[in-house]
């Protein structure tokens, strides 16, 4: 393909209207005999891990594959070349930046977003894509269940490293003994003593409060300084107590969970390789 050769762009965060998206770009690529690119930006949320979520329920619900694996071995399948490009930053600024630094003449992107009584309302990144790509067209395609479901299930069938974290799982440790292992245990428990309490503190904080303005709208009328009452107070005080809370809690991790599960994913390492 040489470079004079249209360009299209691909944005893909490995969802099911992705995936329906990464079908359409590789048809359209074929078509046109056009450069294929796929991008999938990386922003700090989506670097956020769920300590206590499950990975099962992290793969069904919020992105069943890696996208750009996804867009690697479909196209390839296909016969299609595709270059993959994982950026960050704001997403909807990165896709478009990705598709004018490429040269792309189109932006392919998966619908999100409900359509409403037949309404045209797409998911917000799709319609920023169409808002902020000004002279480069955007074709937006619908995740249909049907047609994607199958082609879900072939990816992960057949390409392990196209679910995320599924290329770097090491395939000799023994999971199910590693969780049952008294290391494993003292960790968990090591969090139930600190969270419950947590948890138990700031709900009877805030039920507290709730229940005061309920129950005592006198006291909770009375002023303090100026036209500033008690009300007033104890509702700053629950954004400070949360700020509070949230920084103890890092805190805690960083020194006490991260380096006991860091011990605890190196004990089950070890015993992988005496196996």
């Amino acid at each position: 393909m040489d470079s004079e050769a249209p360009a299209l762009l691909l944005a893909t965060d490995g969802s099911i209207s992705a995936l329906g998206a990464t079908l359409r770009a590789i048809e359209l690529a074929r078509e046109r005999g056009a450069q294929l690119h796929a991008v999938h930006v990386a922003t700090p949320e989506s670097d956020l891990q769920v300590e206590f979520a499950e990975t099962s329920l992290e793969t069904l619900h919020a992105r069943p594959v890696d996208g750009l694996e996804a867009a690697r071995y479909l196209a390839e399948k296909a016969g299609v070349p595709v270059h993959t490009h994982e950026v960050r930053g704001a997403i909807v600024d990165a896709i478009v930046q990705t598709a004018r630094r490429v040269g792309a003449d189109t932006i392919i992107a998966g619908e999100t977003g409900p359509r409403p009584f037949g309404g045209d309302k797409v998911g917000s990144v799709a319609e920023g894509i169409r808002r902020h790509s000004d002279d480069i067209p955007v074709v937006l395609v619908p995740g249909r269940t049907g047609e994607v479901v199958p082609v879900l299930a072939e990816i992960l069938r057949s390409d392990p490293a196209a679910v995320p974290g599924g290329g770097s799982a090491d395939s000799d440790i023994d999971w199910t003994a590693a969780v049952r292992d008294q290391s494993f245990r003292d960790l968990i428990a090591i969090k139930v003593r600190f969270l419950v309490p947590v948890i138990v503190f700031y709900l009877g904080f805030y039920l507290g409060i709730t229940l005061l303005a309920g129950f005592a709208p006198g006291f909770m009328a009375r002023r303090v300084v100026g036209a500033v009452n008690v009300g007033y107070l104890l509702i700053i005080a629950i954004y400070v107590v949360v700020w509070i809370l949230a920084l103890v809690y890092v805190r805690v991790a960083n020194t006490i969970f991260d380096p006991k599960a860091a011990s605890v994913a190196a004990d089950a390492t070890g015993q992988a390789s005496k196996r």
